[in-house]
């Protein structure tokens, strides 16, 4: 040990404490042979300061001189050691070395951290694959493989491979030399942090492949220790009261099932003692599958009631069967027999230490669930509702059940009235002698009216056809067919040289019918008829001035003036009608004068003049 190096345990070192400009190197007293190949495993510290407060990094390095400790701070203590290779773990960030940000390893030569320099030989990459920081407060375990025959130098972190070359160091290094110390060097500077070392010496082991941790199973441990050098003892505690200082004991058979606490150390060549590596066992006793199945009816779920126990462990996986094939894999499964009829269903269970229980079943009768329907249909208001329940399956039926708004009925057809036009949600489910319920089958049904509009009455001059406009059902009727392009549709065009009267029927698609007449005039024209007088005195009769205008297809303005010259009235709109009053209030009995301008059919302009009285 060289500088502030410190022997913590039998195999572990601090290379330097959490002080500022300090260096520590610890080297081996035996050379290695380079012609051999070595695979070193190291637990390495790197501290617990992070970000720049800490620093600076440690370096596993080769060298022919036992004593060496090399400069402080970005040097790492292996800063102008000649000649060396050293398999750098740098923490600090130093510029003028072409650091990277992050915390990396390298392959560096004779004592040159500089990674601009041709003694760099590999690297740098970032240290840890899965994080930018080894300064985290964490054991890392550093591997260094040399591979003699091929000349490679391999290193590894946490068991991922990081950086690797292929060079004959010892020519290229050690000119011709292959014997060399091995050891580790560490520095701080400006910034510091506690850094550490351990040859590694680390217990551990497994289980045989397809190992079952069950009542009466023999339990295969296998050693899986690493240590630097060679293991020259093992110590096994198996938490029963038995021992044994074999590699790798022979099967083990615990008495009973239970949790057991499992123990293992080892001794290196070194002389020193690993920590101790603990685990816990538990037997488990073989399960029991049991289960309650209540099965009634097809399509719906059985009742199912677990009591499989296990004494000892856990259980890991369920393993239902039902007898048309169905497989299920959840503690409580929901299990539906499609079908009725005579099923079976086993149950087995492995509990999480491998042990399988014995294999469970029931037997039971599925009794078959009614399926129904009924049809969607329309009806016209004040005619009789008839609805038929209809057994799909068929299956027994013992009782119906339907649900028409706020009416219930329970037998297999229902008639009802209804006088008003709606929509009815209407519900339908039976049940069968073994009492299974069918699903609700809910469907609409409408009440319908139909609601004729013929228009209103109209004019046309003569010789000139006139279109129709029907409205209020899904199907039209006009009555008499004379005269009419198609008297069977909504719109059909009239061609008349007399007054007609026409009678619309308006039917819905349930063939619900309603009526609406409309009486067209034939006048000579085109011509704009006005009347000479109208009585505004709310009788029904003759209450407001109205426009005929046979032949006019649109009106210029219509325009009405008392004595005075003061127009009361005024619309371009030829279906527009006058009250008698002028901005609400009722005009004096009197006469008035009108003007009135309009297109005809062949686009000529009519215009004409005339008076009105309104008498009350």
């Amino acid at each position: 040990m060289n500088g502030t190096a410190v022997q913590n345990s039998c195999n572990c070192y601090s290379l330097t404490p959490a002080q500022n400009f300090q260096a520590g190197s610890v080297w081996n007293k035996n050379k290695i042979d380079l012609t051999q190949s070595f695979d070193y495993h190291f637990n390495v510290f790197l501290g617990c300061i992070t970000g720049t407060a800490g620093a600076d990094g440690i370096v596993f390095a080769l060298q022919p001189i036992s004593t060496s400790e090399g400069s402080t701070g970005e040097g790492m203590g292996f800063g102008g050691i000649t000649p060396s290779l050293g398999v750098s773990l740098d923490t600090y960030q130093n510029a003028d070395d072409d650091d990277p940000v992050y915390d990396h390893i390298a392959f560096q030569a004779n004592g040159d951290v500089n990674h601009a320099d041709t003694n760099n030989l590999a690297g740098p990459v970032q240290a840890l694959a899965g994080s930018p920081n080894l300064k985290d407060c964490n054991w890392h375990v550093l591997d260094v493989k040399w591979d003699a025959p091929t000349m490679t130098l391999t290193a590894s972190m946490d068991g991922v491979e990081r950086l690797t070359m292929t060079r004959d160091i010892v020519d290229s290094i050690f000119h011709g030399n292959p014997n060399v110390f091995w050891g580790f060097t560490g520095a701080t500077g400006g910034s510091y942090n506690l850094q550490q070392f351990c040859t590694s010496l680390n217990a551990n082991h497994a289980y045989g492949p397809d190992q079952r941790f069950c009542e009466n199973a023999p339990i295969t441990f296998i050693d899986s220790s690493t240590s630097f050098g060679s293991i020259v003892q093992w110590n096994w505690n198996f938490g029963d009261g038995t021992t044994s200082n074999l590699q790798n004991p022979p099967p083990h058979v615990y008495p009973t099932p239970g949790v057991y606490n499992v123990s293992e150390f080892i001794l290196g060549n070194n002389g020193c003692y690993s920590d101790t590596d603990k685990t816990t066992v538990i037997i488990g006793s073989y399960p029991v599958a049991a289960f309650q199945a209540t099965a009634f009816c097809s399509d719906r779920p059985l009742t199912l009631v677990n009591n499989t126990h296990d004494s000892v462990g856990s259980i890991a996986s369920w393993n239902w069967s039902l007898s048309n094939g169905q497989t299920f894999s959840d503690s409580l499964p929901t299990i539906i027999p499609p079908q009725s009829g005579t099923y079976t269903l086993q149950l087995s269970v492995i509990s999480a230490q491998g042990c399988a229980s014995n294999s469970a079943s029931a037997t039971f009768l599925v009794n078959p669930t009614p399926q129904v329907n009924f049809a969607s249909t329309a009806v016209c208001a004040g005619m009789p509702l008839v609805l038929y329940g209809n057994d799909l399956d068929p299956t027994p039926i013992q009782q119906w059940y339907w649900q028409l708004d706020s009416l219930r009925d329970s037998t297999e057809s229902i008639s009802h009235t209804y006088t008003q036009e709606d929509t009815l949600q209407v519900s339908l489910w039976a049940v069968s002698p073994q009492g299974c319920i069918s699903d609700t089958v809910t469907q609409p049904v409408y009440i319908e009216t139909s609601h004729a509009n013929a228009g209103r009455d109209t004019a046309v001059a003569l010789g000139y056809p006139i279109q129709l406009n029907g409205s209020g059902g899904a199907y039209y009727q006009w009555s008499p067919p004379d005269g009419l392009s198609n008297p069977d549709i909504a719109d059909p065009i009239a061609s008349i040289s007399q007054d007609t009267w026409y009678t619309l029927t308006a039917y819905t698609a349930a063939g619900c019918a309603s009526y609406a007449s409309i009486l067209i005039k034939v006048y000579k024209g085109p011509a704009i008829y006005i009347p000479s007088a109208f009585t505004p005195n709310g009788d029904g009769i003759n209450d407001v001035l109205k426009i005929v205008a046979p032949g006019i297809r649109s009106l210029t303005y219509f325009r009405i003036f008392d004595r005075w010259g003061t127009e009361v009235f005024h619309t371009t709109d030829i279906q527009a009608t006058w009250d008698g009053t002028m901005s609400g209030r009722s005009c004096p009995v009197a006469s008035y004068v009108w003007m009135i301008q309009g297109i005809d059919l062949n686009g000529q302009t009519l215009t004409q003049r005339g008076t009105v009285m309104l008498m009350r």
